[in-house]
C-alpha cells in the first residue's frame, strides 16, 4: 500500500528538481542574452573608435550625430546588461542587503559616531569657553 502513494519526500524532490531545471533554464538564457550584449557592446565600441578617428579628420555633422546615436546604443546596452545582472527577485534582495549592510550600513554608523561625537566635543568647548 506504502508503494502506490507516493512519498511525500519524492513529490517535494520532484517539486524542487523541476524548479531547479526552470531556473537553470532561465539563468542559460539570460547568460545567452548576456553574452551576445557584450558581443554588440564591443562591436559598438570598436565601431565608435573608427568614427572618432574619422571625426578628428573631417568635423562633419553626420560623424557627430553618428558618434551620439552609437553613445546612445552603448548606454542602452549597459543599462540592459546591468539588468541581466540583477533580474531574479533573490538577486536584487542580495544586492539591496549587501548594499545596505556594507557600504551604507558602515557610512551611516561612521557619520553617526564621529558626527555625534563632534557635536558634543562643540558644546563641551562652547560651555567651557563661554
Amino acid at each position: 500500500m506504502s508503494s502506490e502513494i507516493p512519498n511525500i519526500r519524492e513529490i517535494e524532490f520532484e517539486q524542487t528538481l523541476s524548479t531547479i531545471e526552470r531556473s537553470l533554464l532561465a539563468l542559460k538564457e539570460r547568460y545567452g542574452a548576456v553574452q551576445n550584449a557584450e558581443i554588440e557592446q564591443e562591436n559598438l565600441t570598436k565601431h565608435r573608435q573608427e568614427i572618432e578617428a574619422q571625426w578628428q579628420e573631417n568635423q562633419l555633422p553626420e560623424l557627430e550625430q553618428e558618434l551620439q546615436h552609437i553613445n546612445e546604443q552603448l548606454q542602452e546596452l549597459s543599462v540592459t546588461l546591468e539588468s541581466h545582472l540583477l533580474s531574479e527577485p533573490a538577486l536584487q534582495d542580495l544586492f539591496w542587503k549587501g548594499l545596505r549592510q556594507g557600504i551604507l550600513g558602515e557610512a551611516f554608523w561612521q557619520i553617526v559616531r564621529f558626527g555625534g561625537a563632534g557635536l558634543v566635543l562643540g558644546w563641551l568647548l562652547k560651555s567651557w569657553v563661554g
